[in-house]
């Protein structure tokens, strides 16, 4: 990585609309979730503020644009095609890389009504290129350390972790997304794509890379009710612990949330993202997103991030003159 890498991260926009949902409205945890929207979550998220996100992110022009789910409310298949086009709004399938969140993993659904319709978005390199100091090759990460599914067709859970390349930037996928009960809103990874991660980080820390973690829920060991939690965290946590990252990105808390956790040499940078439509319902979850800009010398990364926040009397992203990092 010889020159300056730019970055954006969007989480958690749930621009999308119930109205119309019908009979499919009526299946399972979907009537709550029906409920929770039709009661407040509408009110809470209006694509008019994910719009202007897309505007400015543009206006950026970052290489690549990475989010971390949380596009729908209760999975219904408008909803996937509805955010399929907000997808492509905001960038191309190359530029921007997507993880799944919980509410898009609301009910079981069959992969061609909900998943396939962001396929392309969400699958890694077929072969990543770049081995870590920018020059073009193959990096050698073959099944099962990352792998992808036929063309046109969305990951598996069993697909994960997926990776994609830029240079020297490494940016790897986790599913965390399932299927849970009414009231809950956990994530779990499971011990196959937590023993391919761990194996993956390793060869990509050999490689000299930036390794960023896209995961949808929190991985810090604070702050979340069991409900909501990644039940796996601590098993994450560990393999971060034994083969490192130089950043963790996640969404699901619709706040901004910096924590740290140890490494092998370094304790590694935890940061969730606010919503990207967020209309500002409490003071600390008005719409926001990240931009970070990494660089590599000799004496190791330089990581630089910027927070971007909505302001309600330009209705324009504008810069929050506040550290992310410290």
């Amino acid at each position: 990585m010889s020159a300056e890498i730019c970055f954006a991260h969007l989480s958690d926009w749930h621009a999308t609309s119930l109205k119309g949902g019908g009979a499919a409205l009526l299946r399972g945890k979907r009537i709550s979730g029906f409920a929770s929207w039709a009661l407040s979550r509408r009110r809470y998220h209006d694509p008019a503020i994910l719009d202007a996100a897309i505007e400015d992110v543009h206006a950026i022009g970052p290489d690549r644009i990475l989010v971390t789910g949380d596009l729908t409310h209760v999975s219904l298949e408008s909803e996937f095609r509805t955010a399929a086009r907000q997808l492509a709004s905001l960038g191309t399938a190359e530029q921007v890389f997507l993880v799944p969140g919980n509410h898009d993993c609301y009910v079981p659904a069959r992969s061609e009504r909900s998943w396939d319709h962001w396929a392309e978005y969400l699958r890694g390199d077929s072969g990543a290129e770049g081995d870590g100091e920018g020059e073009r090759g193959t990096l050698d990460v073959t099944p099962p350390l990352a792998s992808n599914p036929p063309a046109g067709h969305a990951p598996r859970y069993a697909d994960y972790p997926m990776l994609r390349m830029h240079g020297g930037l490494a940016m790897i996928g986790l599913c965390s997304a399932i299927p849970t009960p009414i009231f809950r809103a956990g994530g779990v990874l499971g011990g196959k794509q937590l023993e391919r991660l761990e194996d993956l980080l390793g060869i990509l820390g050999e490689r000299g890379c930036f390794r960023v973690v896209m995961i949808h829920h929190p991985v810090a060991a604070k702050g979340e009710p069991a409900r909501r939690a990644l039940l796996d965290g601590d098993e994450l946590r560990g393999v971060l612990a034994r083969v490192g990252a130089e950043l963790v990105l996640h969404g699901h808390k619709h706040r901004r949330r910096v924590n740290y956790v140890p490494g092998p040499d370094a304790d590694v940078p935890i940061i969730g993202v606010p919503s990207s439509s967020e209309v500002g319902s409490k003071p600390d979850k008005a719409a926001q997103y990240h931009v970070y800009r990494v660089t590599k010398s000799d004496a190791g990364f330089a990581l630089n991030a910027e927070v971007r926040g909505y302001d309600a009397v330009t209705k324009r992203f504008v810069r929050v003159d506040e550290s992310l990092l410290g």
